[in-house]
């Protein structure tokens, strides 16, 4: 894996989801990974998908600004999420974000009634933080983590890497907050190991 897109969906890159960004995206390059940033929410576009837009998606027709993120996918060998759990999901840009970006005849299609998934081999993971602790949160991380992998990242044809949860992230303090970031680090460095 040498070339690593990061979606990060946080709105504010001074918060820990930016510690969290800064240190994955430091340690991949350690391991030379070539690695860029798409800072959503600050993105210059609109993050819903209009009903033109979507009818002009089954015929293979994108706006410019979403063939501009088509290519950034193009060009990764691994997509990697970083964002908080914000009521139960990805936060409101970053949804509206894989509405326009993961597009009908570009992520995947349709043979008939059966999707045909585009995005073979590429990979794609997640690093997100949520309020609640680790251990509180196993059942729900469960059933998220294999919905998201079974409705977005297998869906589209992408090779799912693991995730990782870092949780009561709103309530621990600086010791705490020093351990997430080594997770993080070991993470990356898991990823590239595992990667070709």
């Amino acid at each position: 894996m040498k070339r690593v897109l990061i979606w990060f969906m946080h709105p504010d890159k001074n918060s820990f989801n930016g510690a969290v960004l800064n240190t994955l995206q430091e340690k991949l390059e350690q391991w030379d990974a070539r690695v860029h940033v798409r800072w959503i929410p600050e993105m210059d576009i609109s993050f819903q998908l209009t009903k033109n837009e979507y009818h002009e998606s089954l015929h293979g027709k994108y706006p410019e600004e979403i063939r501009y993120e088509h290519s950034w996918i193009q060009w990764a060998d691994a997509v990697l999420l970083v964002f908080p759990l914000w009521w139960g999901g990805f936060p409101a840009a970053g949804k509206g974000f894989l509405d326009r970006v993961l597009s009908y005849g570009f992520a995947y299609t349709m043979q008939e009634e059966t999707p045909v998934p585009k995005m073979g081999g590429k990979k794609l993971g997640a690093v997100y933080t949520t309020g609640t602790p680790e251990e509180d949160f196993r059942c729900s991380r469960e059933r998220l983590e294999a919905m998201w992998e079974e409705q977005i990242f297998s869906f589209c044809g992408f090779e799912t890497l693991p995730f990782l949860q870092l949780g009561n992230v709103v309530q621990t303090n600086a010791v705490g907050r020093a351990t997430h970031l080594k997770n993080v680090e070991k993470y990356a460095e898991e990823i590239i190991a595992a990667s070709p």
